[in-house]
């Protein structure tokens, strides 16, 4: 079962599943290459003829390889997220959910943006099969992000600043098999050695991977 939403792009919202997301700092992502990568991104999807869900999977998959990379390369806005305190906070916020809304995988906290691995089905545990998933009874990916990237009072506080503090979009990916899985996991605890800013991914203070179930 899916939902779907928008805001400046659809996304599809698998209920029960196991989803990549990177969200970021306001500013990270500079307006201009934004409008450009989404207009190309819905220009892609239109041209894809009889589309096939591992077409439009794809071309999702490739729109969200972009915007990582313009993210990696941290050029543009503010890199607070290098500060350990407020690294700290959105770390606990992220760790307060696990168990609870999903099961936390692996998440890397990076300069200016945040990869986060999770599995979603927690929430389907102890319900009756033949009563639907909606609203009341399980929380959406997009209403959690919300509550993390919502708890930003702190980072505020310890920066002496007011005013919006993450990017409003997020950028989410279904994981669609183990393999694909284990390729994200690496991928994810790799960004701040591919940065060149440590030589081995456990020496990044904010990085973390559930070892006990998905240990590489």
């Amino acid at each position: 079962m899916k939902i779907e939403y928008r805001r400046n792009l659809p996304h599809l919202q698998y209920v029960g599943a196991t989803f990549f997301i990177t969200f970021c700092l306001k500013g990270s992502l500079p307006t201009e290459v934004v409008r450009r990568l989404i207009e190309e991104h819905q220009y892609t999807l239109r041209q894809i003829q009889q589309p096939s869900q591992n077409e439009t999977a794809n071309e999702h998959k490739r729109y969200f390889a972009k915007i990582d990379g313009i993210l990696d390369r941290c050029q543009s806005g503010y890199n607070w997220l290098q500060n350990p305190v407020i690294a700290e906070i959105v770390a606990e916020k992220i760790k307060s959910y696990d168990g609870e809304k999903y099961d936390l995988i692996a998440y890397c906290i990076m300069p200016n943006h945040v990869h986060l691995v999770v599995d979603s089905s927690i929430q389907l545990e102890g319900l009756d099969g033949n009563i639907q998933a909606i609203d009341r009874n399980y929380e959406q990916l997009f209403t959690v992000l919300q509550q993390i990237k919502g708890n930003t009072y702190q980072a505020n506080k310890v920066l002496g600043r007011s005013g919006a503090f993450w990017q409003p979009e997020s950028y989410d990916h279904v994981v669609r098999n183990d393999q694909e899985l284990k390729n994200i996991i690496n991928y994810t605890l790799q960004n701040p050695v591919k940065a060149g800013l440590v030589p081995d991914w456990r020496d990044w203070p904010f990085s973390f991977l559930n070892e006990r179930t998905y240990g590489l």
